[in-house]
């Protein structure tokens, strides 16, 4: 299934096949229940989620584009339930990590994709913390847009960001 994610995301690259790598990522969906998905502990992953929305709360006050916003929120929920819903059933969080770098350095091929694999991490230990996968979800949502703000803000460290390494 990751193997298959990689692939479609560097194929999306080239070729405007955007839908694929959602699907997949959203696939685990199909054939697992939600709860060993991590959708359970609510209350913890609320609370522990929201700890971080007020990071995003600069980008969203200044979107021009709230539809930018909402597509943020789905990818990272997505994203949330492939690496830590699924993938963490049965790798540890820092090969989930890696291959959450790997998939994004499939895609972007940058700097900024390199770097993913701290925030990872983080998430990584958010779900475990909560057994939840509303707290990673909420956090990475949070990520993206305070990273969005702050290369909006500063859009030569966002060029720098965004040179690919390839």
């Amino acid at each position: 299934m990751y193997a298959l994610l990689v692939i479609s995301l560097y194929l999306q690259r080239f070729y405007n096949l955007s839908i694929i790598p959602q699907l997949i990522l959203l696939s685990p969906l199909l054939f697992q229940d939600e709860k060993s998905l991590g959708f359970k502990n609510f209350k913890k992953g609320l609370t522990y989620g929201s700890l971080f929305l007020p990071f995003s709360v600069p980008y969203l006050l200044s979107a021009q584009c709230y539809a930018l916003v909402l597509n943020q929120l789905g990818i990272a929920l997505a994203e949330e339930i492939f690496f830590r819903g699924f993938l963490m059933q049965k790798f540890s969080n820092f090969t989930v990590s890696l291959m959450s770098t790997s998939a994004h350095l499939a895609y972007w091929a940058n700097l900024n994709a390199l770097l993913t694999f701290f925030p990872s991490l983080f998430f990584g230990w958010l779900y475990r913390k909560t057994d939840s996968v509303i707290a990673p979800a909420f956090a990475h949502f949070s990520a993206n847009m305070f990273y969005f703000f702050f290369i909006e803000r500063f859009p030569e460290l966002g060029e720098l960001l965004q040179r690919s390494l390839i």
